[in-house]
């Protein structure tokens, strides 16, 4: 179902996917900068967990990753809403919710790869 509706948006806004990609691509040391520089290092003055600073760092990164898929995200949560019978508020939580966890998660399975692949 949520595939179906993702893929229902994407095709009648496709331009928002156009837009999006190459801010992706321009924007990339920020997303990843950001919480890996500032956040990174803002949480390991505070501890020396190497698990609390690569969550916050992940989660940071899925955070401000999923900030550009906002409107796509809002124009699903809409319909899911609409078929759910929840808020649009509550749909779109949930999406954003989902969207850093999975972001967060790709963003860990990379930082893994690329330290034991060694590249």
């Amino acid at each position: 179902m949520y595939t179906k509706i993702y893929l229902d948006v994407l095709k009648k806004n496709f331009m928002i996917v156009i837009m999006v990609i190459p801010l992706l691509v321009l924007t990339f040391f920020i997303w990843v900068g950001i919480p890996i520089y500032i956040i990174g290092n803002t949480v390991a003055d505070l501890t020396a967990n190497l698990g609390v600073i690569h969550s916050s760092i992940s989660l940071s990164v899925g955070l401000l990753f999923s900030l550009f898929f906002v409107p796509i995200n809002w124009k699903v949560a809409r319909r899911l809403a609409k078929i759910k019978e929840w808020t649009v508020m509550n749909a779109f939580l949930r999406l954003e919710i989902i969207w850093i966890i999975f972001i967060s998660l790709v963003f860990e399975i990379i930082v893994i790869i690329i330290y034991w692949g060694g590249l």
